[in-house]
């Protein structure tokens, strides 16, 4: 990649891939890499800024990653520190280079901060510009800086020094993360670090489509080999959106397999073929590409049935996903797999630098006979919306909610996955969607989960006693599902879905789920 004007150094933050998004939407482009490939890049590349992310790791910790060599940052004799580059340090970032320039960090009791905050801002700093003195932040650090390097100011407060700058404002650190969306004016605060860092816009959605063709091709028709390429398809935005992508490059060379697992939502599978058709033939595509549907629900059932662990669930149902797609790269004679997997994905699962891996995702990091693609790996869902939206695909698609790979076996939590267990999930599923669907409300709602919990409880029906399960009903509001906000619905609203859920005979109590994202994921399992 050329003309790279943002360096993000990944130091293990589930946060990193945020702040490329943030950038992107801004319009300017970044490369995020380890930090142990950051001095070898600039050998040869020159930014006009180097952003340095948050970790799990502190500055005190045996093995804790260390500023890159040749980022340039030197204290001199005058106690002035000059660097070659623009540096925003992140957290971590922060930490990092308050430790390396003289400055001390400490893990105060009274100065730990998890969630929402409130800083004081000095908004004469052109970092601060046009932002709100007292402004709400996202904060999640244990360490904090205590001290201050020679030659540097505080320029923000929150019991504590919230951000440092040097004398000629090139070296900066932010404890709080500007790049999360529950930082109220992190938006315009990285603005203000694009502008002092001098970049233009660079960016469009377009150029990102036609990069990650080219990216594909480049590397499916290497060495003059021209061979297949399979494609998972679910259905969902990510899957499809990536479909359109690739089919005008590709045509007949791609086949799209689509698995029918058994967990799949009521009228799920209809609307993946509609959706795919409605994609792979469109008149502007010269070549049409091939869509494959495999019914393997009874093998998935059996398999996972097995367990009540979440990750042992999703171990499963890695086992016969991978089966089966090893089976038709032999069938199609591919060399490729290529899957929709996102940024979201990709971190969650540990694979992102060093962040730390949340839950395994059915789709990442498993070993193929050959190569893997994911052309996906650097956005989140709401760039992939977009990316549909510049590609004229139906709204059914560019604004379809997001549904987890194993479908309805993640949403039968703490029992038996059977074939009636996911029958009942399915059936409630459908129910409260479409009572939300008649109030208006699934515009306002990222993503439903409507979950069997493994809890019998007592309950009272025609005055007679039934023992029966309980359900959870959740929903969430987000742009990056990095971070998520539960929703609450309005009370007759919650009347109606506990009454409708409830005259199902098994069915005994339903619970509502608010738990923000973090400490909670998205889903249960």
């Amino acid at each position: 990649m050329n003309n790279i004007q943002i360096l993000i150094v990944d130091y293990g933050s589930q946060y990193t891939l945020v702040i490329g998004r943030i950038l992107r939407e801004l319009g300017v482009r970044s490369l995020i890499l380890p930090p142990k490939k950051v001095d070898e890049w600039l050998k040869n590349n020159t930014p006009k800024a180097v952003i340095l992310s948050g970790s799990n790791f502190s500055v005190h910790q045996k093995g804790a990653p260390e500023l890159p060599k040749l980022l340039g940052i030197a204290l001199h004799k005058s106690h002035e520190v000059k660097s070659k580059y623009q540096i925003l340090g992140i957290c971590y970032g922060m930490q990092l280079l308050a430790h390396k320039l003289g400055g001390k960090v400490a893990r105060p009791l009274a100065h730990r901060e998890y969630g929402p905050s409130i800083v004081t801002l000095d908004t004469k700093h052109p970092l601060f510009a046009g932002v709100t003195k007292k402004t709400e932040v996202w904060a999640s650090h244990g360490d904090t800086v205590i001290k201050l390097p020679k030659g540097f100011a505080s320029i923000a407060t929150s019991e504590g020094i919230a951000a440092m700058s040097n004398k000629d404002n090139r070296v900066l650190g932010i404890q709080f993360h500007p790049e999360v969306v529950d930082t109220k004016e992190g938006r315009k605060i990285l603005q203000n670090f694009l502008e002092l860092s001098k970049c233009e816009k660079d960016w469009n959605p377009t150029d990102l489509i036609h990069q990650i063709q080219k990216e594909v091709l480049d590397i499916v028709n290497k060495d003059g080999n021209k061979k297949n390429v399979v494609l998972g398809v679910s259905g969902g935005v990510d899957s499809t959106t990536l479909s359109a992508i690739l089919a005008p490059v590709l045509g007949k060379r791609l086949f799209c397999v689509a698995i029918d697992t058994g967990g799949l939502r009521e009228g799920e599978l209809s609307e993946l073929k509609a959706n795919m058709k409605s994609v792979l033939s469109q008149e502007r595509f010269l070549r049409k590409a091939n869509l494959v549907v495999i019914d393997a629900s009874e093998e998935f059932v059996k398999n996972i049935g097995k367990t009540i662990d979440g990750e042992e669930k999703r171990a499963k149902f890695r086992e016969i996903y991978q089966k089966i797609f090893e089976e038709q790269i032999k069938k199609h004679n591919a060399g490729f797999i290529a899957q929709g997997t996102l940024a979201t994905d990709i971190i969650e699962s540990g694979k992102a630098g060093k962040s730390a891996m949340i839950k395994t995702h059915h789709n990442v990091g498993l070993k193929w006979k050959v190569e893997d693609l994911h052309p996906l790996r650097n956005l989140f869902k709401y760039e992939v919306r977009e990316l549909a939206r510049v590609l004229r695909l139906p709204s059914a698609i560019s604004e379809r909610n997001p549904f987890p790979g194993p479908g309805l076996y993640l949403r039968v939590v703490g029992a038996p996955v059977s074939k009636e267990n996911i029958e009942l999930v399915r059936e409630a599923d459908k129910t409260v969607a479409d009572i939300l669907k008649k109030h208006n409300l699934n515009k306002n709602i990222s993503q439903l989960i409507v979950a069997l919990l493994g809890v019998n409880s007592v309950g009272v029906k025609g005055d007679e006693r039934v023992y029966g399960h309980s359900l959870a009903v959740r929903a969430v509001q987000t742009s990056d599902f990095m971070t998520a906000k539960g929703y609450y619905f309005p009370e007759e609203v919650m009347n109606e879905i506990t009454s409708a859920l409830t005259k199902h005979k098994n069915i005994v109590r339903v619970f509502f789920d608010m738990t923000p994202k973090p400490p909670a994921t998205t889903e249960f399992e």
